[in-house]
């Protein structure tokens, strides 16, 4: 029988840690709607839509590290654990997601349209 792997479950800081030492090629994703992610995001995010996560998990390299949120950190879960399931290594799923994340002090969003 073979045991599952499992994507892992990141707080705040360890996310931060990850974004800011970007030299690693992550990727990370928006899995929330389009309209919330315009209103704001974490810094370097890219939103994708179900078609574009299709296209992502038969497409983008397997060894890069990638970070999904959503909004309360729920949905974002389930896409982990799919990209685990196509083979993705580093797979890590922000715990509160965006709405804790936007309540921290410090922590940087990105607004399209506005100067950081």
């Amino acid at each position: 029988m073979r045991v599952r792997a499992a994507f892992k479950r990141i707080g705040m800081g360890e996310a931060r840690n990850l974004i800011e030492g970007r030299e690693c090629e992550l990727l990370i994703l928006d899995v929330r709607d389009q309209r919330s992610y315009a209103e704001g995001h974490l810094p370097a995010a890219r939103w994708v839509s179900d078609k574009e996560v299709y296209e992502l998990l038969t497409s983008h390299p397997k060894q890069h590290p990638v970070l999904i949120y959503c909004y309360h950190g729920n949905a974002s879960q389930t896409y982990a654990q799919t990209f685990v399931d196509f083979g993705f290594e580093d797979v890590f799923s922000l715990d509160g997601g965006f709405e804790l994340w936007r309540t921290v002090e410090g922590a940087p969003v990105e607004i399209p349209g506005t100067q950081s």
